[in-house]
């Protein structure tokens, strides 16, 4: 069966791109998400380290961090490279940046809770990958449908917060920590949990139907950026939750 993922790094098409002999395999993938995490967790530890000296300069570090991760995600996205590997490894940079600072800024405020949100993501992960390694979840067309619907509303309810808060409109209740707003940090956590099953199901059609060994880096990629969103959305919930 041929996946389309709702993430859009991991499209279907992202596995016809390059002609090398070489062909993707789960080892290697694997291998390319370690790379990828290992640079983040690196680039997050320098920007702990700076904020426990200046804080300042560590909001200026997330804050980048957090720009030029979005501008490389688009350029990814859209200029689909066939050696995306470079422009990868930045984007995990600058995303370890964002990471390490907003980590460091909700530690100051609710003292544990990098390690809780760690292992909340950890455990959603291993959730996931034991359900779909079992078949007990499969990423279907109706799941698909019901996945990608979802998050589309997310985008836009995220979207319009953000854009509005500049002319003084919000979404009531969602940032709040009352039962309405950690219900809809649980329904998004949900959401980007079963985005895991399809990036899983796409991973695997590209190994099954022998795409070239470049797209070890999409794989890995795509996932990545689907584990930073439930690491944040998990550091979210928990904020709320020890707020009250």
């Amino acid at each position: 069966m041929v996946y389309r993922s709702s993430n859009p790094v991991l499209r279907q098409e992202s596995f016809t791109l390059g002609t090398g002999q070489e062909r993707m395999t789960y080892e290697g993938t694997i291998n390319k998400v370690l790379i990828l995490f290992a640079l983040i967790l690196s680039s997050a530890t320098v920007t702990w380290i700076v904020g426990a000296d200046n804080p300042g300069m560590a909001a200026l570090m997330m804050i980048g961090g957090g720009i030029a991760g979005l501008v490389l995600v688009l350029v990814i996205i859209f200029t689909r490279p066939s050696n995306p590997e470079i422009l990868m490894v930045s984007y995990a940079i600058a995303e370890g940046m964002f990471i390490g600072g907003l980590t460091l800024f909700m530690e100051s405020f609710y003292p544990g809770i990098s390690i809780q949100a760690g292992m909340g993501t950890i455990g959603v992960f291993g959730l996931m990958f034991t359900l779909y390694r079992f078949r007990i979840l499969q990423p279907t067309q109706k799941f698909m449908i019901g996945v990608m619907s979802a998050m589309g509303g997310i985008m836009l309810i995220y979207l319009f917060s953000f854009f509005g808060s500049f002319i003084g409109l919000s979404v009531p209740f969602i940032h709040n920590s009352g039962p309405i707003g950690i219900g809809f940090s649980v329904i998004v956590i949900s959401i980007s949990a079963l985005m895991l099953i399809i990036d899983f199901g796409v991973i695997e059609s590209g190994v099954n139907q022998g795409a070239s060994k470049n797209m070890e880096w999409w794989g890995a990629f795509g996932l990545t950026i689907t584990l930073i969103w439930v690491y944040v959305e998990t550091i979210r919930l928990i904020s709320k939750l020890r707020s009250n």
